[in-house]
């Protein structure tokens, strides 16, 4: 099932108030830690509207708190009081609504995984460089996806290799990602690190679907990164790998399928 992304509420008739808690590394051992932090709310009947933790590789733990104070704004200066008497609390922070029912972190910059910084792009505006590309390109922009996502792919294998070596842990490392990143469901269906030649299908792909009813292949940036990752896996360079989708949930296949190998030199 889907999952909402981003320390954001709307609630229409609310007034939520957005608190930024830092914590010192070792609350994350603490058993009870979080539920200190609800019971301060729950005592004032004050609604939880939104909680998230964030535990980077190193360095403090923040929580951030939505809650809806209508009708009790009296009560913000005391609960703030009370959330900083907890525990390996070190400050609090509150930021107030942005709009009527709508709370956003403006607190927390900038977006980071694994210690690393990220971007998030909503469709709009990922459609609008992926799709209007095309429109004003045509079919050459594929080429430009392809290139920017091989490029990525093969960073991308860097760092999974830094988690792990194991080759066969690497691949659940990158259809882990891949999936809670939002790019699809990759499911690598063989990999022969001998001969140098792969099978990855994509459920879901997020460029793909743009171009349901296309009536042709349509990926060109999920191919590359694809590739790009297995290139750097092989020890190859770009102009040695063959990439080719044979499947694409654009011209209405159940998923998006993808044949990478290394070309055999004469």
């Amino acid at each position: 099932m889907p999952y909402e992304v981003g320390r954001l509420s709307y609630v229409p008739g609310t007034k939520p108030f957005l608190f930024r808690l830092t914590l010192s590394a070792e609350a994350l051992q603490a058993v009870g830690a979080l539920e200190r932090l609800a019971k301060i709310f729950a005592d004032k009947n004050i609604p939880l509207l939104q909680l998230k933790v964030s535990a980077p590789p190193e360095g403090k733990v923040s929580v951030v708190l939505i809650a809806d104070f209508k009708g009790r704004e009296h009560l913000l200066e005391h609960m703030s009081k009370e959330l900083s008497r907890i525990d390996f609390v070190e400050s609090v922070h509150v930021a107030p609504p942005v709009a009527e029912g709508v709370a956003v972190d403006t607190l927390s910059f900038p977006l980071t995984l694994m210690g690393r910084r990220v971007v998030i792009f909503r469709r709009p505006l990922y459609e609008g460089f992926i799709k209007g590309g095309w429109s004003r390109f045509g079919s050459a922009y594929a080429i430009l996806l392809y290139m920017a996502g091989f490029e990525s792919g093969r960073l991308a294998y860097r760092d999974h290799a830094k988690l792990t070596q194991d080759p066969s842990a690497q691949l659940k490392v990158a259809q882990a990602l891949f999936q809670m990143l939002g790019y699809g469901i990759l499911e690598i269906v063989r990999v022969d690190d001998e001969k140098r030649e792969a099978v990855a299908r994509v459920y879901e792909s997020f460029e793909c679907e743009l171009f349901r009813g296309a009536g042709e292949i349509r990926g060109g940036f999920v191919r590359g990164v694809i590739a790009g990752w297995l290139a750097e896996r092989w020890g190859a360079e770009e102009r040695e790998i063959l990439a080719r989708e044979v499947k694409c949930i654009a011209k209405g296949d159940p998923y998006c399928e993808y044949h990478v190998r290394v070309e055999k030199s004469e």
